[in-house]
């Protein structure tokens, strides 16, 4: 691979790393006010459908940008020599 095509690809997976957790971190967040608000009110909290999906997306981007950086890190071992 190009270094600068490398560069580019370890940046976005980069972003994809950081966004995943934050993507997750405001599902759990958003999730806890809802049901402390509906604790609080003594009624049944709703849930939104983004709120689950921010959930359970994020961890996956997380963990696809963390693969991608691994494998290029070990492409990158390998083209060069070194283990």
């Amino acid at each position: 691979m190009a270094p600068g095509l490398r560069r580019g690809v370890l940046v976005l997976c980069w972003l994809a790393i950081v966004g995943g957790a934050l993507l997750f971190a405001a599902g759990a967040y958003t999730g806890y006010v809802e049901g402390v608000a509906a604790d609080e009110g003594h009624t049944v909290g709703r849930l939104m459908p983004a709120e689950v999906a921010a959930f359970v997306l994020g961890p996956v981007l997380t963990i696809a940008g963390v693969a991608v950086v691994a494998a290029l890190h070990r492409s990158g071992a390998e083209t060069t020599g070194t283990h």
